[in-house]
């Protein structure tokens, strides 16, 4: 029998194109050759509530040995799910649990990730995934993790408890906002093959592995905050909440 090879992925990420991250500083072409140099194998930009779906991106990515997969961190009533191997116009970017059912029936090949579920953000899915089991293939161990939080807050410990009770895999990913921290939290996938489907049966089958990093109080706090004020839309809305939430 044959040795079956490790492919290290990288699941989650944002460049320039998505229409929410609107202040992102590096291009989908500096984005792959950062994951070239930094050795992962295949990569998922996941715009939000918009597939990426450069041609020439994808050509660039395949002549440096890169797998692109297309990728969209989809809007259920402003909670994010990212779902991977799919194309544009099969799934609206404001979706309902309902047309996502809908696509993985279609779709079987597509792939659904909980995005940072537990963090203390309205965008997160948290406890709502407990309605929809079926609908989610992993969950994701966010690069935004300290070790100082104790166990029964910490977000990513929490995603690991989820996992085990409901029996799903756990797949580390950056949410990478820069070009720094690309690769920073990957995962290695035992796969048949690197393909899109070969690497999410074996996920989906267990063969998955990553090393939990945790970045210091400073990093941590600097990529948060990257990561929000990226989203001028969401800071909007938070700000317009706050201010009609003041007492008259």
């Amino acid at each position: 029998m044959g040795i079956v090879p490790f492919y290290r992925v990288e699941l989650h990420s944002h460049c320039q194109g998505d229409p929410i991250d609107s202040h992102l500083g590096h291009t989908i072409f500096e984005h792959i050759d950062q994951a070239k140099a930094v050795g992962l194998d295949a990569i998922a930009v996941t715009w939000h509530q918009k597939v990426c779906d450069n041609p020439d991106a994808f050509d660039y990515a395949r002549d440096r040995g890169i797998l692109l997969i297309p990728g969209m961190e989809a809007d259920l009533n402003r909670r994010h799910l990212v779902v991977l191997n799919l194309k544009p116009g099969d799934l609206p970017g404001d979706t309902t649990w309902d047309e996502v059912r809908a696509l993985r029936k279609r779709k079987p090949e597509v792939f659904m990730l909980a995005p940072h579920p537990f963090y203390p953000h309205p965008s997160c899915l948290g406890r709502e995934m407990n309605d929809h089991i079926d609908c989610i293939d992993a969950v994701e161990w966010c690069m935004l993790h300290v070790n100082w939080l104790p166990g029964r807050v910490n977000p990513n410990l929490r995603v690991a408890r989820w996992a085990h009770q409901y029996n799903k895999p756990v797949v580390a990913c950056s949410d990478s906002h820069s070009l720094n921290t690309i690769g920073k939290n990957a995962s290695t996938v035992e796969a048949d093959a690197l393909t899109p489907e070969a690497l999410f049966a074996g996920i989906r089958a267990g063969r998955v592995a990553f090393h939990r990093r945790s970045l210091d109080f400073i990093p941590f706090m600097y990529e948060a905050g990257r990561a929000i004020v990226s989203q001028p839309r969401t800071v909007g809305r938070w700000v317009k909440k706050a201010l009609r939430a003041r007492p008259v």
